[in-house]
């Protein structure tokens, strides 16, 4: 088991939440994907030693890509550095794949566990309303259940994710793991997640470009990925 941390400037979060996931794996499966952050961030990480990688500067996408690549553990938990994610949720997400392994992939659903960020700012809004659609046609096209198909807070299984050949490079990587865990049969399921509102700094997501994004990518595995 291993979690990884996606990081770009939160210098003022990274160092406490290494310390909460410590609580709960050891730090040798601590890693930090950075994003080349120039904040004091990577200071931070080094201080609590742990195990720090560098993406390609090409987006949240291919930072999980890379980490899915280069960091062979069986099962990794993938979250977000800002806050938002609980430390103390990691046991409910392991927890799947020690009761079965036919478990390929667990989605920390915030509609079932609640959110500080779900109805606020338009752009949460935008978001919100993105996510809903999204979920609702993956459930009808492939006969799913899920409520939240774009949360970042997740635990896939290794092996399964390297078979189902990921391609995208932005925030869209989120609905593309789940159609494509989909579309071979995979299984997928959730589990509750309270999402906190982040404490400091701006999001890096862009509404408007994160929906063109996911179109495209519901539209390419739709019609043309097999």
């Amino acid at each position: 088991m291993g979690v990884v941390i996606f990081v770009k400037n939160e210098a003022m979060t990274i160092g406490a939440l290494i310390d909460g996931v410590s609580r709960f794996i050891g730090l040798n499966n601590i890693f930090v994907m950075d994003g080349h952050s120039n904040d004091g961030t990577i200071s931070a990480i080094k201080a609590k030693k742990a195990q720090l990688y560098f993406d390609k500067r090409e987006g949240k996408g291919s930072a999980v890509r890379l980490a899915i690549n280069e960091i062979k553990r069986d099962v990794l938990i993938l979250m977000d550095s800002d806050g938002s994610h609980r430390p103390e949720e990691i046991p409910y997400f392991l927890e799947p794949f020690y009761r079965a392994d036919d478990v390929d992939m667990v989605i920390g659903s915030r509609f079932k566990g609640g959110s500080e960020e779900l109805f606020g700012s338009l752009s949460e809004i935008i978001r919100l309303l993105g996510n809903a659609l999204s979920t609702l046609l993956i459930n009808i096209i492939w006969r799913a259940g899920l409520t939240d198909v774009q949360n970042g807070f997740r635990a896939v299984r290794r092996k399964a994710i390297l078979e189902v050949r990921l391609v995208e490079d932005g925030f869209a990587i989120e609905q593309e793991m789940v159609i494509r865990l989909l579309k071979h049969r995979k299984k997928i399921i959730e589990v509750p997640s309270y999402e906190l509102k982040r404490k400091f700094n701006k999001s890096h997501i862009v509404p408007f470009k994160m929906m063109i994004d996911c179109i495209f990518c519901f539209t390419r595995n739709y019609f043309w990925s097999k």
